[in-house]
């Protein structure tokens, strides 16, 4: 563990040991190491907000659905209740069974339905991430850096190092909200 800390401090700093001028002032210019919040990327940019609102919008409309189903599943069954008292038992059986081979059928297509959303969230996200790399490389470049690395890997670090929201910024600036990339 201290030897991951000393790493991360002679990444942090310049070979000197000492903060260069440009961190002093306030940039991440002094490190060759540049960290970025990836999960804000995902939330904060105008791609990541319309990505979880479509996502969300379809999975209210999902659960709506759901809920109807279930309501329309439950008086099914409750016919079937009332049915039993005046049915056979062979002919009953037949259509309990036939009831929960449909409700079974239906949990599985809902369920189906459901993964289906995660994984169109899960593939944008993707999405939004590789068509970020070049504005990621530039701002890298841009501080000579040789490497972003995603805050959520690293114990410790000097914050002038985060570039996070000037690669939402340029993120923004150059994806919008991604209906120009997708479509």
């Amino acid at each position: 563990m201290r030897l991951l800390i000393v790493l991360i401090w002679f990444a942090t700093f310049n070979a000197t040991g000492a903060l260069s001028q440009e961190a002093i002032r306030g940039g991440a210019s002094f490190s060759t190491v540049l960290t970025i919040d990836i999960s804000r990327i995902a939330r904060d940019t105008l791609f990541g907000q319309r990505v979880i609102k479509d996502f969300e919008n379809a999975q209210n409309e999902l659960v709506d659905a759901n809920t109807t189903i279930q309501s329309d599943l439950e008086a099914e069954e409750q016919s079937l209740v009332e049915l039993r008292k005046t049915l056979a038992p062979v002919e009953f059986r037949k259509l309990a069974a036939e009831f929960d081979e449909k409700a079974n059928s239906i949990r599985k297509q809902r369920s189906e339905l459901e993964n289906a959303l995660f994984k169109k969230r899960d593939e944008s996200i993707s999405e939004l991430l590789k068509l970020s790399v070049p504005y990621l490389q530039e701002i890298m470049l841009s501080y000579q850096a040789s490497i972003i690395v995603d805050r959520r890997n690293i114990v410790l670090s000097n914050p002038v190092t985060d570039v996070t929201e000037q690669a939402i910024q340029l993120i923004n600036d150059n994806l919008g909200d991604g209906r120009k990339n997708t479509d």
